[in-house]
């Protein structure tokens, strides 16, 4: 009991700090971001290298950032690049610097248990100061369970893991096991594999049956017709002249100035115009918060708001912005954030996976589930703490084990199959 007390003390001490998460807004530049926060845009962009800007300038629409003010206004900003650098943004007696450095983050592994006091999203969030943790647990459970029928005195356990940087979460929580006892209804989830659970309850109201959600795909071709890679896309590149580790957050391709450049996927422009460091830009969306950028153009053929297909010229190569000489960067965004876009080109890839949720009545109170006529399903139970009204997985260190008895045809004896695992 102990240890759960001090794990929850931790994760709300590692939450608590000046740190607040923003989302960058819709069309505004960096220099808008300053002059709305009354920073002198031009001596900013003084002290930054030239190199170093490409970066300030591409900054994704709803890109989360974290940001840490005072009295005296902006203190401090970090912009995540990718999975290893961010944007460092800080005052000082100076004004305000820039750089680039690695990005940490923890992972808070926790597990909470309570009696809903009001409502799911209020009592998660205070007990945890996670706000997105309770809408990932409705997810789980949402062929299951009607949230908005929860109600004061039904309990709640969540195992979880969450990423953390400076101490507010990052990226979506990972949940390994969930339990609601809802009235006399009980629900249990255990993470099968990466995107799908399975569930056992013992509703009367639940019938045997599969719920599939077709998985969609999206074909992705190269931006030329020739291939010259000239920069590949890494978090971490050598920077000859700045003698620094510099992300280089796209691919660029060698071409002769005025060499066609055709849309990755099918999508919507939702931007032709001038970007700072990247020249002539033209950004395509694709759906399923996926962005393509294309830089450097000499000329743009498309506006904003046009409908484009896969392979539909949108520009021509260049050397606009600061470039060395003609060629293209092609920058992929994923959610706003920076991703390898060799992971996309010239394949069929998967963007919404197969959602299957399986739903199984139950013949007793104790919670074993009957899966067909022959099985039947037992798990590790919660226990209470007489001190305080938190629970706990049974087997604190141990993993939650399903254990499936079935009826050994042969023979008539029953059979231990241990068929599912998950950290718990």
């Amino acid at each position: 009991m102990r240890i759960v007390t001090i794990v929850i003390f931790l994760l709300v001490t590692l939450y608590s700090n000046e740190f607040a998460l923003k989302f960058w807004k819709e069309q505004e530049t960096f220099s808008d971001y300053l002059v709305r926060h009354k920073i002198d845009a031009s001596k900013f962009f003084a002290k930054v290298n030239p190199e170093d800007l490409k970066f300030l300038s591409s900054i994704e629409a709803g890109a989360p950032f974290f940001e840490n003010s005072d009295k005296k206004g902006l203190k401090e900003v970090l912009i995540p690049l990718g999975e290893e650098m961010q944007m460092h943004i800080q005052r000082g007696k100076d004004g305000y610097s820039f750089d680039i450095i690695p990005l940490k983050y923890k992972v808070v592994k926790n597990r909470i248990g309570f009696t809903l006091k009001s409502n799911c999203f209020t009592n998660v969030k205070e007990l945890t100061n996670n706000p997105h943790l309770a809408t990932y647990l409705k997810r789980v459970f949402k062929d299951q369970i009607d949230f908005t029928k929860l109600q004061k005195g039904d309990f709640i356990a969540i195992d979880y893991e969450q990423k953390s940087i400076n101490g507010l979460p990052w990226e979506k929580p990972i949940i390994h096991a969930a339990y609601i006892r809802h009235r006399k209804s009980e629900y249990f989830a255990l993470r099968d594999g990466e995107d799908g659970y399975q569930f056992w309850t013992n509703s009367e109201s639940h019938e045997t049956k599969s719920v599939v959600t077709a998985p969609v795909y999206l074909r992705f071709s190269n931006p030329l017709s020739k291939i010259r890679i000239t920069s590949k896309f890494t978090y971490k590149r050598w920077h000859p002249i700045l003698h620094r580790y510099r992300p280089h957050l796209g691919i660029d391709y060698g071409a002769k100035s005025g060499t066609p450049i055709h849309a990755i996927a099918d999508g919507k422009v939702i931007y032709a115009g001038w970007m700072r460091g990247y020249g002539k830009v033209v950004k395509i969306n694709h759906g399923y918060g996926l962005v393509s950028l294309y830089a450097h153009q000499s000329r743009i053929l498309v506006k904003r708001g046009d409908l484009v297909k896969r392979g539909e010229v949108i520009g021509k190569v260049g050397s606009t912005g600061r470039s060395t000489g003609p060629h293209l960067h092609l920058g992929f965004y994923k959610r706003g954030k920076a991703i390898n876009p060799s992971y996309y080109l010239e394949k069929r890839v998967k963007v919404q996976s197969a959602i299957v949720t399986k739903k199984v009545v139950v013949k007793s109170e104790k919670l074993e589930k009957e899966l067909t006529k022959e099985a039947k399903i037992e798990y590790n139970t919660l226990v209470k703490s007489n001190s305080q009204n938190i629970y706990r997985w049974k087997d604190y260190n141990a993993t939650v084990t399903i254990v499936v008895k079935k009826e050994d045809s042969s023979n008539g004896k029953r059979v231990e199959v241990r068929s599912k695992k998950g950290d718990a």
